[in-house]
Protein backbone atom coordinates (compact mmCIF):
# COMPACT_ATOMS: atom_id res chain seq x y z
CA UNK A 1 0.00 0.00 0.00
CA UNK A 2 1.42 3.63 -1.00
CA UNK A 3 1.78 5.64 1.94
CA UNK A 4 0.03 8.83 1.35
CA UNK A 5 1.09 12.40 2.31
CA UNK A 6 -1.01 15.41 2.65
CA UNK A 7 0.65 18.88 2.58
CA UNK A 8 -0.97 22.19 2.57
CA UNK A 9 0.14 24.02 -0.29
CA UNK A 10 1.62 21.94 -3.70
CA UNK A 11 5.16 22.68 -3.77
CA UNK A 12 5.44 21.48 -0.06
CA UNK A 13 4.94 17.82 -1.65
CA UNK A 14 8.63 18.08 -3.15
CA UNK A 15 9.71 16.90 -0.01
CA UNK A 16 8.02 13.39 0.22
CA UNK A 17 9.24 13.28 -3.67
CA UNK A 18 12.43 13.75 -2.78
CA UNK A 19 12.31 11.14 0.07
CA UNK A 20 10.67 8.15 -1.95
CA UNK A 21 12.79 9.09 -4.99
CA UNK A 22 15.98 8.03 -2.88
CA UNK A 23 14.63 5.17 -1.56
CA UNK A 24 12.57 3.20 -4.85
CA UNK A 25 15.61 2.19 -6.83
CA UNK A 26 14.63 4.22 -9.76
CA UNK A 27 13.88 7.90 -10.05
CA UNK A 28 9.93 7.58 -10.16
CA UNK A 29 7.65 9.93 -12.80
CA UNK A 30 5.02 11.96 -11.37
CA UNK A 31 1.06 11.97 -12.79
CA UNK A 32 -0.57 15.08 -11.38
CA UNK A 33 -3.71 15.96 -11.06
CA UNK A 34 -4.68 19.58 -10.97
CA UNK A 35 -7.00 22.70 -12.07
CA UNK A 36 -3.27 24.64 -12.85
CA UNK A 37 -0.48 23.57 -15.08
CA UNK A 38 2.17 24.42 -12.71
CA UNK A 39 4.94 24.35 -15.65
CA UNK A 40 7.39 27.56 -14.64
CA UNK A 41 11.05 27.49 -14.76
CA UNK A 42 12.33 27.75 -11.31
CA UNK A 43 15.81 29.42 -12.79
CA UNK A 44 13.71 32.32 -14.11
CA UNK A 45 13.85 34.75 -10.94
CA UNK A 46 17.57 34.79 -10.79
CA UNK A 47 17.04 33.46 -7.00
CA UNK A 48 19.84 31.07 -5.92
CA UNK A 49 18.21 27.25 -6.70
CA UNK A 50 18.04 25.29 -3.71
CA UNK A 51 19.72 22.00 -3.76
CA UNK A 52 17.18 19.90 -1.27
CA UNK A 53 13.52 20.25 -0.79
CA UNK A 54 13.42 21.52 2.78
CA UNK A 55 14.93 25.02 1.29
CA UNK A 56 13.01 24.75 -1.99
CA UNK A 57 9.43 24.73 -0.26
CA UNK A 58 10.61 27.88 1.31
CA UNK A 59 11.60 29.54 -2.28
CA UNK A 60 9.48 27.75 -5.24
CA UNK A 61 6.00 29.40 -4.42
CA UNK A 62 5.37 30.53 -7.81
CA UNK A 63 4.38 26.77 -9.56
CA UNK A 64 7.86 26.17 -10.15
CA UNK A 65 8.15 22.77 -8.01
CA UNK A 66 8.29 20.06 -10.93
CA UNK A 67 10.95 21.69 -13.13
CA UNK A 68 12.81 21.98 -9.77
CA UNK A 69 12.11 18.54 -9.18
CA UNK A 70 13.04 17.77 -12.29
CA UNK A 71 16.58 19.73 -12.79
CA UNK A 72 17.21 17.96 -9.77
CA UNK A 73 17.02 14.78 -10.64
CA UNK A 74 14.29 14.03 -7.93
CA UNK A 75 12.00 12.57 -10.64
CA UNK A 76 12.22 11.78 -14.17
CA UNK A 77 9.30 12.87 -15.66
CA UNK A 78 5.78 14.67 -15.00
CA UNK A 79 2.92 14.86 -16.98
CA UNK A 80 -0.21 17.25 -15.50
CA UNK A 81 -3.30 16.24 -16.44
CA UNK A 82 -4.85 19.89 -15.76
CA UNK A 83 -8.27 21.61 -16.00
CA UNK A 84 -7.27 25.12 -16.96
CA UNK A 85 -4.56 25.43 -20.22
CA UNK A 86 -1.54 26.03 -20.20
CA UNK A 87 -0.32 29.92 -20.29
CA UNK A 88 3.39 29.25 -21.62
CA UNK A 89 5.12 25.68 -22.95
CA UNK A 90 7.03 23.94 -20.34
CA UNK A 91 10.95 24.97 -20.38
CA UNK A 92 11.66 21.33 -19.35
CA UNK A 93 11.02 18.55 -21.97
CA UNK A 94 10.16 16.02 -19.94
CA UNK A 95 7.62 18.22 -18.62
CA UNK A 96 3.88 17.86 -20.01
CA UNK A 97 0.64 18.99 -19.51
CA UNK A 98 -2.18 17.81 -20.84
CA UNK A 99 -5.90 19.05 -20.97
CA UNK A 100 -9.09 17.34 -22.64
CA UNK A 101 -10.60 18.52 -25.57
CA UNK A 102 -13.75 18.70 -23.94
CA UNK A 103 -13.01 20.82 -21.61
CA UNK A 104 -14.60 24.52 -22.16
CA UNK A 105 -12.79 27.52 -22.19
CA UNK A 106 -11.68 29.17 -18.51
CA UNK A 107 -14.02 31.80 -19.39
CA UNK A 108 -16.95 29.45 -19.60
CA UNK A 109 -15.20 27.27 -16.32
CA UNK A 110 -15.56 30.49 -14.34
CA UNK A 111 -18.59 32.61 -15.38
CA UNK A 112 -20.75 29.95 -16.66
CA UNK A 113 -19.80 27.18 -13.78
CA UNK A 114 -23.59 25.24 -14.48
CA UNK A 115 -22.61 24.76 -17.83
CA UNK A 116 -19.35 23.44 -16.92
CA UNK A 117 -20.61 21.02 -13.87
CA UNK A 118 -21.24 17.79 -15.72
CA UNK A 119 -17.44 17.72 -16.98
CA UNK A 120 -16.27 18.54 -13.53
CA UNK A 121 -18.37 15.71 -11.83
CA UNK A 122 -16.35 13.40 -14.37
CA UNK A 123 -12.36 14.32 -13.58
CA UNK A 124 -11.85 10.86 -11.29
CA UNK A 125 -14.20 9.03 -13.98
CA UNK A 126 -12.12 6.36 -16.54
CA UNK A 127 -14.25 8.59 -19.53
CA UNK A 128 -12.13 11.47 -18.77
CA UNK A 129 -8.40 10.23 -17.56
CA UNK A 130 -8.56 7.22 -20.37
CA UNK A 131 -7.98 9.45 -23.52
CA UNK A 132 -5.42 11.51 -21.68
CA UNK A 133 -3.55 8.44 -20.95
CA UNK A 134 -3.48 6.25 -23.68
CA UNK A 135 -0.03 6.39 -24.48
CA UNK A 136 0.88 3.70 -21.48
CA UNK A 137 2.24 6.39 -18.57
CA UNK A 138 2.98 6.35 -16.00
CA UNK A 139 5.12 3.50 -15.78
CA UNK A 140 6.91 2.10 -12.23
CA UNK A 141 8.04 3.56 -10.20
CA UNK A 142 5.25 6.58 -10.12
CA UNK A 143 4.58 8.83 -8.08
CA UNK A 144 0.45 9.60 -8.11
CA UNK A 145 -0.03 13.80 -7.11
CA UNK A 146 -3.20 15.32 -6.56
CA UNK A 147 -3.99 18.70 -5.87
CA UNK A 148 -7.25 19.33 -4.24
CA UNK A 149 -8.32 22.31 -6.56
CA UNK A 150 -8.78 20.05 -9.36
CA UNK A 151 -12.15 18.45 -7.39
CA UNK A 152 -14.60 20.67 -7.81
CA UNK A 153 -17.89 19.40 -6.26
CA UNK A 154 -18.20 16.74 -4.13
CA UNK A 155 -19.63 14.45 -6.84
CA UNK A 156 -16.73 13.87 -9.03
CA UNK A 157 -15.68 11.66 -5.90
CA UNK A 158 -18.16 9.41 -6.72
CA UNK A 159 -17.04 8.61 -10.33
CA UNK A 160 -18.73 6.14 -12.34
CA UNK A 161 -16.20 3.81 -13.70
CA UNK A 162 -12.82 4.34 -11.65
CA UNK A 163 -10.79 1.38 -12.83
CA UNK A 164 -8.37 3.74 -14.13
CA UNK A 165 -8.06 5.57 -10.91
CA UNK A 166 -8.16 3.10 -8.73
CA UNK A 167 -5.42 1.45 -10.47
CA UNK A 168 -2.90 4.29 -10.55
CA UNK A 169 -3.69 4.74 -6.54
CA UNK A 170 -3.17 0.42 -6.40
CA UNK A 171 0.34 0.60 -8.02
CA UNK A 172 2.06 3.99 -7.11
CA UNK A 173 4.99 4.53 -4.92
CA UNK A 174 3.64 7.22 -3.21
CA UNK A 175 0.28 9.32 -3.15
CA UNK A 176 0.52 13.13 -2.32
CA UNK A 177 -2.46 15.14 -1.41
CA UNK A 178 -1.94 19.14 -1.55
CA UNK A 179 -5.27 20.77 -0.05
CA UNK A 180 -4.92 24.43 -1.55
CA UNK A 181 -7.37 25.34 0.50
CA UNK A 182 -7.77 29.01 -0.67
CA UNK A 183 -7.79 28.00 -4.14
CA UNK A 184 -10.60 25.15 -3.22
CA UNK A 185 -12.36 28.04 -2.14
CA UNK A 186 -12.09 30.25 -4.96
CA UNK A 187 -13.17 27.99 -7.88
CA UNK A 188 -15.81 25.29 -6.14
CA UNK A 189 -18.82 25.30 -7.98
CA UNK A 190 -21.79 27.17 -6.36
CA UNK A 191 -23.62 25.48 -3.67
CA UNK A 192 -20.54 22.96 -2.74
CA UNK A 193 -19.22 23.15 0.48
CA UNK A 194 -16.39 20.83 -0.25
CA UNK A 195 -12.99 22.62 1.10
CA UNK A 196 -9.45 21.17 0.73
CA UNK A 197 -9.17 19.85 3.78
CA UNK A 198 -12.55 17.54 3.15
CA UNK A 199 -11.11 16.91 -0.09
CA UNK A 200 -8.41 15.95 1.28
CA UNK A 201 -9.51 14.04 3.83
CA UNK A 202 -11.80 12.13 1.40
CA UNK A 203 -9.28 11.19 -1.42
CA UNK A 204 -6.81 10.03 1.52
CA UNK A 205 -10.04 7.76 2.39
CA UNK A 206 -10.97 6.53 -0.71
CA UNK A 207 -7.28 6.22 -2.66
CA UNK A 208 -6.57 2.95 -0.99
CA UNK A 209 -5.80 -0.48 -3.06
CA UNK A 210 -9.09 -2.48 -2.24
CA UNK A 211 -9.46 -5.86 -3.83
CA UNK A 212 -12.51 -4.24 -5.52
CA UNK A 213 -13.24 -1.28 -6.92
CA UNK A 214 -11.49 1.31 -4.50
CA UNK A 215 -14.99 3.46 -4.57
CA UNK A 216 -17.17 1.23 -3.59
CA UNK A 217 -17.51 1.74 0.50
CA UNK A 218 -17.06 5.05 0.00
CA UNK A 219 -19.93 5.08 -2.83
CA UNK A 220 -22.32 2.76 -0.33
CA UNK A 221 -21.51 5.06 2.53
CA UNK A 222 -22.43 8.02 0.74
CA UNK A 223 -25.26 5.46 -0.60
CA UNK A 224 -24.81 7.37 -4.44
CA UNK A 225 -24.46 3.97 -7.21
CA UNK A 226 -22.17 4.47 -9.53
Amino acid sequence: MPEIIIVDQHHEAVTAWEKISGSCGQIPQVLSLDFHTDVLDCRRRGICLPENAAEAVKILRHDEHFDWALRQNIISRAVIIALSPCPVPPEHPMLEVRRSGSLPEVAVMLNEPEKFRPLAEKVLDDEFLSPLLSDGFPSAPYILDIDCDVILCERTLLPRRAEIISRLAENAVLITLSREDDWVKILKLPGEKISGSSIAAALAGILRPRRNNIFHGYCRKKRITT
